[in-house]
């Protein structure tokens, strides 16, 4: 099929509403994908649905019913942590649930690309837990979404795929975000290491939600402006952030608007809500060989650190067999290699770490190998 009828796009799943971007190889930037409501687009699509209990279909709670009962299924990112839950009298299984919600979510897809097959898909969340990942992989195979079309990452890692794939004078110093919602205020600080080829991108995060938090902004004996600024420039102290964005409900109120216009000051701020998105959509354009990152390798702690390599005879010559390339998200590195060890009675493996900038030798006796 043709490249430019293959789609690459994200999904952020967050804990009140999901977004969706699709990257667009004309403009070269990942673009988002909304609904029509009463005439106007929304790009927002809410983390719930409804069940039609009479004719047995699925809508978001925006849309019209039929008259007859509903079921208001809310709160579906913390439902999708347990195998099944209860409401409205019903028992529902959480993975038709989430296989629902998913397709609800593709529709906005199919209806404007409607001859357009998905080439990857990246789906991104807060907290990427175990039973989450496996449960987006069982629905993804349902879709036709296999592993090799689908990659499920978090927000940390959309916000590295995010900054990097801006021009590149918004990340030559270190890049800052400020994630300020009800549930919790984090700054979280980009740094690219230039010393090594390729360079090797990091993230830190800090929770500062026990130092301000959102109902201080309701407070009258608290000016929100004042105690942000001191907070994100504590943050910030020495780091030569000159690249910040900001995100989250939070930043709605008219506090917001001044505060980040102080943090100007030698800084270019950013505002927006769709970061995370974004940067899955871009994620999704690296993970399917499209991407122009090469230059690059992000590192979080859902990765390996380091290259490994197996040292074989191949085409008249010793080479070395990559394995895991560091950045690899760990639990996709799956790779095997057929050798056959002709008088060999030992294999040398080798693990580059990028970081500490160390290579180790491993020497793995095939005694007891037939």
């Amino acid at each position: 099929m043709d490249e430019k009828n293959q789609l690459l796009l994200g999904i952020d799943l967050g804990k009140q509403a999901s977004q969706i971007t699709c990257f667009d190889r004309t403009e070269y930037e990942a673009v988002p994908l909304g609904r029509e409501i009463n005439g106007e687009m929304v790009y927002e699509f809410p983390m719930a649905l409804k069940w039609l209990k009479a004719s047995g279909t699925w809508r978001f709670p925006d849309q019209e019913g039929d008259g007859g009962e509903e079921i208001i299924l809310d709160h579906l990112l913390e439902r999708f942590q347990k195998t099944s839950f209860e409401a409205g009298g019903h028992t529902f299984q959480t993975e038709m649930v989430l296989e629902r919600y998913l397709l609800k979510l593709l529709s906005a897809v199919t209806q404007q690309f409607p001859e357009q097959r998905i080439k990857h898909l990246v789906i991104t969340v807060h907290d990427k837990t175990p039973e989450l990942t496996k449960l987006l992989h069982q629905v993804g195979k349902k879709l036709n979404l296999y592993p090799e079309r689908m990659s499920i990452q978090n927000y940390r890692l959309s916000y590295m795929y995010y900054a990097v794939s801006q021009p590149k004078e918004l990340w030559l110093n270190n890049v800052g975000l400020f994630l300020f919602n009800k549930e919790e205020l984090l700054y979280s600080q980009i740094t690219v290491d230039r010393r090594t080829i390729p360079w090797i991108v990091g993230v830190t995060t800090q929770n500062l939600t026990n130092v301000f938090d959102y109902s201080m902004l309701e407070e009258e004996s608290v000016d929100a402006q004042y105690a942000f600024v001191n907070i994100a420039e504590t943050a910030m102290h020495k780091q030569a952030v000159t690249t910040l964005y900001a995100q989250g409900d939070a930043f709605d109120g008219e506090w917001a608007k001044e505060a980040l216009q102080k943090l100007c000051n030698g800084r270019r701020v950013f505002r927006g809500n769709n970061i995370f998105t974004k940067g899955a959509c871009y994620a999704a354009r690296e993970l399917s060989g499209e991407g122009k990152l090469d230059q690059c390798i992000l590192l979080d702690e859902d990765m390996i650190t380091a290259n490994v390599s197996l040292r074989v005879y191949h085409e008249a010559q010793m080479q070395d067999v990559v394995l895991a390339k560091a950045g690899s998200l760990w639990e996709e590195v799956d790779a095997s290699v057929d050798v056959i060890p002709d008088k060999e009675y030992e294999i040398q493996i080798a693990v580059q770490d990028v970081i500490k900038h160390q290579t180790k030798i491993h020497m793995l006796s095939l005694s007891g190998f037939q």
